[in-house]
């Protein structure tokens, strides 16, 4: 349940436009990683950075509405960005998966 008649702080603004930037480079590299296809279309890795677009869409929606349980999502958030940023380190020299890479680390 969202706190009545407030409006997100400035945190949840900041932390909340953190999250919506992180899940639209994810998007954006899905659709490269179909491109390229390969390794980078592995299913483990497809799978994670679409859990991780989908987990930043949907805390950046609860910080906005100042949701009583940022906490547990923003968690649960922080840990599948990670994961998607390691994921996405492994293609060395690649900039579309550096670029994602780092965006999650900022998340």
């Amino acid at each position: 349940m969202a706190h009545k008649g407030t409006t997100p702080s400035t945190a949840f603004q900041h932390t909340a436009q953190e999250t919506q930037n992180c899940q639209s480079i994810c998007v954006q590299t899905i659709q490269y990683c179909l491109q390229v296809g390969g390794s980078h279309v592995e299913p483990s890795h497809m799978q994670l950075m679409q859990d991780c677009a989908e987990i930043c869409e949907t805390t950046a929606t609860m910080l906005l509405r100042s949701s009583l349980q940022h906490n547990q999502v923003t968690a649960a958030c922080a840990d599948i960005c990670e994961r998607c940023a390691r994921s996405c380190d492994r293609f060395t020299g690649d900039a579309q998966m550096k670029a994602c890479a780092d965006e999650c680390r900022r998340c």
